[in-house]
């Protein structure tokens, strides 16, 4: 018959020997490697740390960066219309110059236009009053057929004609 007993129980012997050879492992472990784990994974948090510290900070400047470029858009948005409106506004004064100019120029055609007709009708006045003359003159000569004194004649007419036209 086996041995049950031995095989559920484990031999104290071994077990010894296997907490003895553990001990002397962890004390040969705690001499010479755990500072130097220690400090690994010291460093490591504090890497890791740094890394965070600088994510968060890269973070914040991105934000402020957002925030900073989002309000030189609006500025720049605001400048834009501001700019258009005066453009605006310029291109309806220059518009309205343009215009009273024109009409001013218009204007002063238009009197120049009437006071050269007014010459004109004048001076066609003169002419035809002086045609009228010349006519009435040349008639009365006829009708008469005797000579007389241009000069008076003339006078005569003149006054017959003005008397007539006014």
């Amino acid at each position: 018959m086996p041995d049950i007993a031995g095989k559920l129980f484990p031999n104290l012997t071994t077990l010894i020997v296997q907490l003895l050879s553990t001990g002397v492992l962890l004390l040969i472990f705690k001499k010479y490697l755990w500072k130097n784990v220690m400090e690994y994974f010291a460093k490591r948090a504090d890497y890791i740390e740094s890394t965070i510290n600088e994510a968060k900070e890269m973070n914040e400047k991105a934000s402020a960066n957002l925030e900073t470029a989002e309000k030189e858009a609006r500025e720049a948005a605001s400048k834009y219309r501001d700019i258009l409106d005066q453009a605006k506004d310029d291109g309806q004064k220059v518009r309205q110059q343009i215009i009273d100019q024109a009409n001013e120029e218009a204007r002063a055609k238009i009197e120049q236009a009437q006071k050269e007709i007014e010459t004109e009708k004048k001076q066609a006045q003169v002419d035809m009053k002086q045609e009228i003359v010349d006519v009435a003159i040349e008639v009365a000569t006829k009708v008469m057929n005797k000579e007389m004194n241009e000069d008076i004649n003339k006078g005569l007419v003149e006054e017959f004609v003005d008397e007539v036209v006014n």
